[in-house]
């Protein structure tokens, strides 16, 4: 008898070959049985007649690091999406591995990005192995996969200084990120505009990156710019590659400011001749025109040194040269009318959901001033939004086949009464919405639509069980209607559940059906070692 049988199913197997109508067997959480005719008995029959049978949706780009964690936190908007695998401690930061040293700033930092307090959490988790024993304990909607933040890292052997490393402590980083990676993170992330990450130089992503490749891990970058300087930002890169083999995975691809608005061409030229010399470079991107992260990203990374505390010091008694380079960083983003103010940890309640300029001619300040009054009253953690991304460069980048999606999100649930913020929809849509683009657009199949969220993302990551359907593969599947797909969720009304998608099963067990989630959570650690 099967666990699960899917009958009347059209299948999107992700290689980007034809669909194809078939019923699918499960057992056990794998693939047995893919047959047009296939009746046997099973304990779950789905019928799936006039919907899309695929593998489960990957997000490559996740920060839903500490999401499974919190009490009553269903991580709902990744799994209303579709996804069925997440990948953690993007951008440079991520909740593990820590100590003594650095444990309270990397939990500041994750407040911030997260607009909630942890509470302690980073603590119990000072390695992969401890964090997959605490998914164990709390179980998480969607399988998750780790990488080890180069922020994280740093901080845990040199503080938040802004200085190279010395020798031994080069050293003492990689021994760090060997032994991480042979305990199964699946790579490490670069976040070049977040201290202490944007404090390392290209000698030291070198070594780092040599580590990696020993392990076939991934070497993943929010690049140093991604607006005035983001040609210069890709070579850095591109040189780390060369000099160490690493497979490099662009963190969502994008052109910041309207100076670089129709540049898209030129940049995806520059990433397709290193691809044609051989070197493996593969990119990500989400469908929306703004970006979103703390409002400290307007501040000069010299201004940030010593982590947050020392960084509000500054800000409380700003030179000059400091309203300055908030201002500029601030134009480069589209100005004070184009960051929308997501949460202020209720210190100014009367600005969420609020322009900045707006917020700034509230307190009778000029903007780069009231940067710095907010910040210091929230402790230096403030989400923002930014309107600075042009359609059309989206598009193109979105054409491509090497560029697969991330969210860029964290997994939310959608009771307003556990969230006290509106975040960004792309936590709730992102992969909605791309498959929404790309049939109204007509950019693509939807095969090769498909391919670009299942099969890439997988093959990117190594996994050889995932990403495709066929015999013997894991049976982790998303069933949604094709015509009917979208995103609903938007940037004053983010907790809306997406239209379209029907069924996921995780490992072989279902876990959203008929559109709703089924109550129990089955995700797991998944250790990069496995595969």
């Amino acid at each position: 008898m099967l666990d699960i049988l899917i009958k009347n199913g059209t299948i999107v197997d992700g290689t980007g070959s034809n669909r194809y109508q078939a019923n699918v067997g499960i057992t056990d959480g794998v693939i047995t049985e893919i047959a047009k005719d296939l009746d046997i008995p099973a304990k779950s029959i789905i019928d799936a007649e006039n919907q899309i049978v695929s593998s489960g949706f990957i997000d490559i780009h996740s920060h839903s690091d500490l999401s499974p964690f919190f009490v009553n936190y269903k991580m709902q908007s990744k799994l209303y999406q579709g996804i069925s695998l997440e990948i953690v401690g993007n951008c440079g930061i991520s909740c593990l591995p820590t100590n003594d040293k650095s444990r309270k700033t990397i939990t500041e930092l994750l407040e911030g990005a997260l607009a909630l307090p942890l509470n302690g959490m980073v603590a119990e988790d000072n390695s992969i192995t401890d964090y997959a024993e605490h998914i164990g304990r709390c179980p998480a909607a969607t399988n998750v996969g780790l990488l080890i933040g180069h922020g994280t890292l740093r901080g845990c052997v040199m503080g938040f200084d802004m200085r190279p490393p010395t020798k031994e402590e080069l050293q003492a980083m990689a021994d760090l990120l060997d032994h991480e990676l042979t305990h199964g993170a699946f790579g490490m992330s670069l976040g070049l505009i977040y201290p202490p990450s944007s404090y390392g130089d290209l000698e030291e992503f070198i070594v780092l990156a040599k580590v990696l490749k020993k392990h076939e891990a991934i070497l993943t970058v929010h690049m140093r710019s991604e607006s005035t300087h983001i040609f210069d930002a890709v070579r850095e890169m591109l040189k780390v590659a060369e000099s160490s083999h690493v497979h490099l995975q662009i963190s969502h691809l994008k052109l910041i400011g309207k100076p670089q608005w129709g540049k898209a061409d030129e940049l995806l030229a520059m990433i397709k001749e290193a691809r044609s010399k051989g070197l493996e470079v593969t990119c990500d991107q989400y469908p929306y025109t703004a970006t979103s992260t703390n409002m400290a990203a307007m501040v000069p990374g010299w201004a940030q040194s010593g982590g947050p505390e020392a960084m509000c010091q500054r800000l409380a008694k700003p030179s000059k040269e400091l309203l300055t380079e908030i201002k500029i960083e601030m134009e480069r983003r589209g100005g004070a009318g184009k960051v929308l103010i997501v949460s202020t940890h209720d210190k100014y309640p009367e600005f969420d959901g609020v322009t900045l300029d707006k917020a700034a001619k509230a307190l009778n300040l000029e903007p780069e001033m009231a940067v710095t009054v907010l910040l210091c009253a929230a402790n230096g953690g403030i989400p923002c939004c930014y309107f600075c991304l042009a359609e059309e460069d989206m598009l193109t980048i979105m054409r491509e086949q090497f560029i697969c999606v991330g969210s860029d999100g964290y997994a939310f649930p959608f009771d307003k009464g556990l969230i006290s913020t509106n975040p960004h929809p792309r936590s709730f849509g992102t992969f909605p919405r791309f498959l929404q683009i790309t049939r109204e657009q007509q950019l693509m199949s939807l095969e090769a639509a498909i391919a670009k969220i299942t099969a890439l993302p997988a093959a990117i990551l190594g996994l050889k069980d995932r990403g495709t359907i066929a015999i013997g593969k894991k049976a982790d599947l998303t069933i949604f209607d094709a015509s009917q797909i979208a995103d609903r969720s938007s940037y004053t009304d983010a907790l809306r559940k997406p239209a379209g998608i029907n069924y996921v099963i995780i490992d072989g067990k279902i876990a959203l059906a008929k559109g709703e989630q089924v109550g129990e959570d089955f995700g797991r650690v998944l250790l990069h070692e496995q595969y």
